[in-house]
């Protein structure tokens, strides 16, 4: 039996027994240790996502609001009158170039620029694991909020079907560049229509006057 010069056989294998010992609590607190700082590691790295995720919300938020303002401020009185006109009995027009602006800007139409770069980066990560998982999880509220907008807008294409588009078949090429509303914004997958002929202010009003419940209908 091997025996520690010095020590009695029972006291070797108590020393022995007492330095592996040491030897494990060293292994285990070192792992531990190493655990602690990787944990510490991917914390920080996960408060950098996130606030970088939040600096992306809040840059889609102004892009919506900005949209919103522009967008809401000119359509809904657009559309009112609009809907008045073609709801009315009276063919009659004072101002045909007025009554075409407001049928432009009815017919108005906009997708946000949103963007998802920086939750993409998180969610490819894998770090939204480290989120909370109870009743209010941060991960799906975060993926919820950047599902929603597409849900949203695809929503809204097949709210107001094909009206945007039909309204700009009846702006008269002359007006084009500065009555087309789907000249920046458009909406998803439409295009502005292709001018066939050139009319006048008049003869733009004549076929929508022709196409009243066509028009009421979209």
């Amino acid at each position: 039996m091997f025996r520690l010069r010095g020590f009695t056989e029972g006291q070797s294998l108590k020393r022995a027994a007492l330095e592996f010992l040491v030897i494990v609590i060293g292994v285990l607190v070192a792992l531990a240790g190493d655990q602690w700082r990787q944990e510490r590691e991917e914390a920080r790295e996960l408060n950098a996502y996130l606030v970088s995720v939040l600096g992306e919300v809040q840059s889609n938020l102004t892009t919506i609001r900005r949209v919103r303002s522009v967008l809401t401020v000119l359509k809904i009185p657009a559309l009112e009158t609009v809907i008045a006109y073609l709801g009315s009995d009276d063919t009659t027009v004072e101002d045909p170039d007025e009554l075409l602006r407001a049928f432009a800007a009815s017919g108005g139409t906009a997708v946000p620029w949103l963007t998802r770069s920086r939750f993409e980066a998180l969610r490819n990560s894998g770090l939204l694991r480290q989120l909370p998982n109870d009743e209010y999880s941060l991960a799906d509220t975060l993926s919820g909020t950047y599902q929603a907008p597409q849900v949203l807008l695809d929503q809204v294409d097949l709210i107001q079907g094909e009206f945007p588009v039909a309204v700009n078949e009846y702006i008269p090429a002359s007006d084009q560049p500065h009555l087309n509303r789907m000249r920046g914004y458009a909406a998803t997958d439409a295009q502005p229509p292709a001018v066939a002929i050139d009319i006048n202010p008049a003869e733009a009003i004549a076929l929508i006057n022709r196409d009243r419940e066509r028009l009421l209908r979209l």
